[in-house]
């Protein structure tokens, strides 16, 4: 069960029983199961209406002289507990059921016309009602009453049932919110504060190195999730581990491979100068073909730095490639010269390209060089004198785009290094043409990676399509401006 439904649930019930709180306080607190004034004045009517008929029929006046009439009164007073006053116009008392030694009164002040209760216990209700007589309709005097307040309380319904009821449901709602409180408090517990605790001997095995130690949780809810998520996290940090010891063994590797491909070339510019130094050479023929061995060295060794410091600036993402908006063909065409002449010198034919469209595009002249470069000196050790490789520049109008092209008839790609020609550091196997067996190979595996680079720099891409013994051919994809 999901944490949020479940919690939406006890939310809705806690609302629930907090509105029924308030909803029996306010029953119990407020007056609304107590008679008003206007409500209690007319049981008193009821309870004195045959005394008041009787003293305005004349019998207020026979109250001086009448001791029946009196002693009447005063049986009724007994009988209901309500205590009798009756006072004429002018204030003189001439019946009071307390036997009261007052007299006279001042009917303004000293007579309730509105309903009052009193403060003693038990409580009475006190209200005066003129008298009328029953003939001439003419105002005679004032009957003042005193009821006991439970004499009224009976003429009204009992209230125990709806105490009762606002009292039940506020013990029920108080439990339901006790009720609550404790099983959202173990919920937590039980599904929250125990699984995230459970988390830490996962943690604790990743700093310490331990990325194999899975974190299963078997509940399909936010803990699972939760658990799932940290799972996944220990996965990419193991796989962020690996891919790291991995760069770092090929940096280890790379430092190998340039060590060696350094030495070589270092060992035999030394043998050359101290021949020419000790005199060797008889001639300057001699001397000559011992500089040319000496500068084709230095030049090899010139491509491994260059390959080295622009590896360690891809790494620190300072390659700097700044593309400019010009025109192809005289961007491109020195260029390409300049690459026919050096393949031309290495012993293999190059086929120029015949025209250069002269299209507007968006390319860093210098960097775009270093890719062809690379590639025609990976072309040349492919390939052996009498070999042929074409440089050309085509223009695809329906892709918006300028493509470069360098193929060779050489000995081509074999098919387990093309997947991964543009990684760092992987060296390829060079294959002779007339042996299936790989010659040593040459070079530090950052070539192509760097030229990939340069390329998606450019907002381009560079491919290839190779053939054993049949040649390989590399295109380079520039946007048109």
């Amino acid at each position: 069960m999901y944490w949020k439904s479940w919690q939406t649930r006890r939310l809705w019930a806690a609302c629930l029983s907090i509105m029924v709180i308030l909803l029996s306080v306010v029953w119990l607190v407020w007056p609304s199961n107590q008679p008003d004034s206007s409500s209690i004045v007319n049981p008193i009517r009821v309870l004195t209406n045959t005394v008041v008929h009787n003293l305005e029929n004349g019998h207020a006046d026979l109250l001086l002289t009448d001791a029946p009439i009196r002693g009447q009164l005063t049986s009724w007073s007994q009988e209901t507990g309500i205590g009798l006053k009756v006072v004429f116009p002018d204030g003189t008392m001439i019946y009071d059921s307390d036997d009261s030694s007052v007299r006279h009164i001042h009917p303004r002040f000293e007579l309730d016309y509105t309903l009052r209760i009193s403060d003693s216990e038990p409580s009475y209700y006190h209200l005066a009602f003129p008298l009328l007589d029953a003939g001439s309709k003419s105002f005679v005097g004032y009957a003042q009453f005193a009821v006991p307040a439970s004499v009224v309380a009976s003429a009204f319904p009992s209230s125990d049932l709806p105490l009762y009821v606002p009292w039940a449901l506020l013990s029920l709602a108080l439990l339901t919110l006790l009720y609550l409180f404790f099983s959202i408090g173990r919920r937590v517990q039980h599904d929250w504060v125990e699984p995230v605790a459970g988390l830490k001997p996962y943690a604790e095995a990743i700093l310490k190195g331990n990325y194999e130690q899975r974190a299963e949780w078997t509940s399909d809810n936010e803990v699972g999730e939760l658990y799932a998520v940290f799972d996944l996290m220990r996965e990419e940090i193991r796989n962020l581990h690996m891919q790291q010891a991995a760069h770092s063994q090929s940096h280890k590797e790379l430092i190998s491979n340039l060590s060696h491909d350094l030495k070589t070339p270092l060992a035999t510019i030394k043998a050359y100068i101290d021949a020419i130094r000790e005199g060797i050479c008889p001639d300057l023929p001699s001397v000559m073909a011992y500089l040319e061995v000496v500068h084709a060295n230095t030049s090899k060794m010139t491509v491994l730095v260059d390959d080295l410091l622009l590896h360690a600036l891809r790494d620190l993402e300072q390659i700097a490639v700044h593309p400019i908006e010009q025109y192809s063909a005289p961007t491109l065409e020195p260029i390409l010269r300049a690459m026919a002449h050096y393949i031309r010198t290495m012993g293999v034919r190059c086929q120029e390209p015949s025209a250069i469209p002269n299209v507007l595009v968006v390319i860093d002249a210098i960097r775009i060089e270093q890719v062809l470069s690379n590639l025609v000196t990976n072309a040349l050790k492919h390939t052996e004198p009498g070999d042929t490789i074409r440089l050309a520049v085509e223009e695809h109008s329906e892709t918006s785009c300028l493509q470069i092209i360098v193929s060779d008839t050489g000995s081509g790609i074999s098919p387990q290094d093309m997947p991964f020609i543009f990684d760092r550091y992987y060296q390829g196997s060079v294959l002779q043409r007339t042996a299936s067996q790989p010659t040593e190979r040459h070079g530090v595996g950052l070539g192509l990676s760097i030229c990939k680079y340069i390329m998606e720099a450019h907002g381009g891409t560079i491919s290839f399509h190779s053939q054993q013994q049949q040649g390989t051919t590399f295109y380079l994809t520039l946007p048109l401006s």
